[in-house]
């Protein structure tokens, strides 16, 4: 298992509290083979009569992306379908539940690969998606399709509406288009080549031009330009 501890003491910032306890009922709600399941959350005694609140969920046996691209591995085209297929399909999940699951921090170090538990004949890597410590939940009262909220995650990774404070179900597909550029070059988004402040993405030349299209769309800076759903991207992506 995971336990996951933070300490009630004077230092706690309320928001840190509020992400904590956002994250237990997250996961709490949630039932899906490529995410940490829930299984406990309660508080203990800590030395000084201070106290901290635990929550323990499955321990997934994976490496993260990101370990593999800090050894120097560079990922091809198909494997990074692949792993973008897997991510928006576990996007298709959150984002339809009710209320809809924004994950806020996708990101290489957010994405494990591991290896298949079921006796089949795939042999191919289970790709994960964890750490739910920024997710927010759009209630569903809501109207209109953004939230403000504080400001959480990779900055890196994070689409503009989101560091402007506001998060969508689309800002989700703008951080999968940019771990996918990290995955196919090895570098981190700040490095990546731009050309008036937009990315250049001629330097994807060992890239099928269909699929640079598609990075090019998920990382749209403009929302109109971007795909609105992950049930889009992934279409779009099969073709």
């Amino acid at each position: 298992v995971i336990l996951k501890l933070i300490s009630i003491d004077d230092t706690l910032h309320p928001d840190m509290l509020k992400l904590f306890e956002r994250e237990v009922n997250t996961l709490k709600s949630l039932e899906h083979s490529d995410v940490p399941r829930f299984l406990d959350y309660f508080e203990i005694g800590l030395p000084k009569d201070q106290k901290a609140l635990v929550l323990v969920q499955s321990y997934i046996d994976g490496v993260s992306v990101d370990k593999y691209l800090k050894q120097g591995r560079v990922f091809t085209e198909s494997e990074t379908r692949k792993i973008a297929k897997s991510v928006l399909k576990i996007l298709i999940y959150l984002h339809d539940h009710s209320p809809p699951v924004i994950h806020r921090d996708i990101k290489p170090s957010n994405i494990l690969l591991a290896p298949r538990t079921q006796s089949n004949e795939d042999k191919t890597a289970q790709i994960c998606l964890v750490d739910f410590g920024s997710v927010q939940s759009i209630a569903p009262k809501r109207t209109h399709k953004t939230t403000i909220l504080t400001l959480v995650g990779s900055e890196s990774y994070m689409a503009p509406e989101q560091l402007g404070g506001r998060a969508m179900k689309a800002s989700d597909l703008y951080s999968v288009g940019m771990t996918t550029l990290t995955l196919l070059t090895g570098l981190d988004p700040v490095d990546f080549p731009r050309e008036n402040n937009a990315f250049d993405f001629s330097s994807l030349n060992h890239v099928t031009s269909g699929f640079t299209g598609w990075v090019e769309k998920m990382t749209a800076a403009d929302l109109a330009h971007r795909f609105q759903s992950a049930q889009e991207a992934l279409e779009s992506l099969r073709i």
